[in-house]
């Protein structure tokens, strides 16, 4: 008896002693960030609850969740094999709002161009000293990023000046960021093991890590997927334009998130513990303030279908110099306020066909076609059509 205790005893320390390392390796890694103190007193107001079912441990429990999600270009330390380019400063050159409802059954992405006009708002640094940019008219979205960034050489007062450009434009609250470089997006590819797609068409981009694919089903892995997630110019890429780029981006995230939810995570602890180290060692984020709370938001999510995941991109026109775009009021505003009212979006449909490899889908150009007024209005990306095999990356007229 004395024997089989001391060895149940001993199995117990080792599986406590396991796992309160895990968890410490964990948390470790987790960049976490409160900007609160530099978004200024002057902010949309937080939704109430609205959802009866809460989840332990979610912060946002019983409320919808509006996450700001910026993929950065920065060159700096190990992004620099990524990009080839001189290091030095940092754009956000991927943004989308990620509307989570209450009731953590739906997902609403929303892009904002990269280009689209804006002025620069009052952004302070972590001394409280206003940015000299600020009030500057007719700069890229981008910018806000780049200047917040420039100004502390840090990812989350660069967060913060782009939440405050996003709160401006759309009186929509920003509960919490996530900030991720070239090299995080490879990690996270790279620990589901890469991302199958289809292509249309062969796609060359020397720009872009001299990223040469052939037509038909291909395997991404991280370095690969990052070159065609930030390639512009080339063949098979359209016009190049930023709009084009975005819905490729659309497509290859939606096929990430459907790799990610076909994978057994429960039985295969090694391959989860790779996952999640991965993930939070490749963002800076304020989502939780610690791994518990953030754990406790990603459990609120076990029941979420990828049926009920859309993308989109925030209405917009032409500027009229061939490079910059512009928000359009009327257009934009219905998009806005579901945002607002933890509702979806009118007129967007769940992508349910485009999510597992088996699928097929159909075309549609709804993201990007223009109205008589030369905007685009809300519609899904990522759903072009293919008999069987993986997500289709491209749109027909990438291939024109």
């Amino acid at each position: 008896m004395r024997i089989t205790l001391i060895s149940v005893l001993a199995v117990v320390l080792v599986i406590a002693g396991g796992v309160g390392y895990v968890w410490f390796d964990l948390n470790s890694r987790l960049h976490s960030q409160d900007i609160s103190g530099l978004l200024g007193g002057s902010r949309p107001p937080t939704e109430g609850g609205t959802a009866a079912v809460k989840y332990p441990g979610d912060p946002f429990a019983g409320r919808s969740v509006n996450i700001l999600v910026m993929g950065t270009d920065s060159r700096d330390g190990d992004n620099s094999t990524v990009s080839g380019d001189d290091p030095g400063g940092a754009r956000s050159d991927t943004t989308f709002i990620a509307h989570v409802s209450a009731d953590r059954t739906r997902i609403d992405i929303v892009s904002i161009p990269r280009d689209t006009w804006i002025t620069i708002p009052q952004c302070v640094t972590q001394k409280g000293k206003v940015i000299d940019e600020a009030g500057w008219t007719h700069m890229g979205f981008n910018a806000a990023f780049s200047y917040g960034y420039s100004s502390d050489s840090n990812e989350a007062t660069g967060a913060a000046c782009a939440i405050r450009a996003v709160e401006a434009m759309s009186n929509v609250r920003i509960d919490a960021y996530v900030v991720v470089d070239f090299m995080g997006f490879v990690n996270v590819v790279d620990a589901v093991g890469g991302v199958d797609v289809t292509l249309l068409c062969p796609i060359k981009s020397p720009n872009a890590g001299g990223l040469n694919l052939p037509a038909g089903p291909v395997h991404l892995d991280g370095m690969t997927a990052v070159d065609l997630a930030r390639a512009r110019t080339g063949t098979g890429l359209g016009d190049g334009s930023d709009l084009q780029r975005i819905d490729r981006q659309h497509a290859l995230f939606n096929a990430i998130m459907a790799k990610v939810y076909q994978m057994n995570y429960v039985t295969d602890f090694p391959k989860l513990y790779n996952l999640v180290g991965s993930v939070i060692s490749s963002v800076t984020t304020d989502l939780g303030n610690n791994l518990a709370e953030i754990a406790g938001f990603g459990y609120s999510l076990k029941d979420l279908s990828m049926t009920n995941v859309t993308f989109t991109t925030i209405p917009i026109a032409s500027a009229g110099n061939g490079v910059n775009v512009v928000l359009v009021p009327s257009l934009d505003e219905p998009v806005w306020k579901a945002l607002r009212t933890d509702q979806p979006i009118p007129g967007l449909q769940p992508e349910v066909t485009s999510q597992m490899p088996s699928d097929s889908v159909t075309p549609s150009d709804a993201a990007t076609t223009p109205t008589p007024d030369d905007a685009t209005t809300p519609g899904s990306a990522g759903d072009q059509s293919t008999p069987t095999g993986p997500p289709v990356i491209q749109q027909p007229s990438d291939c024109s």
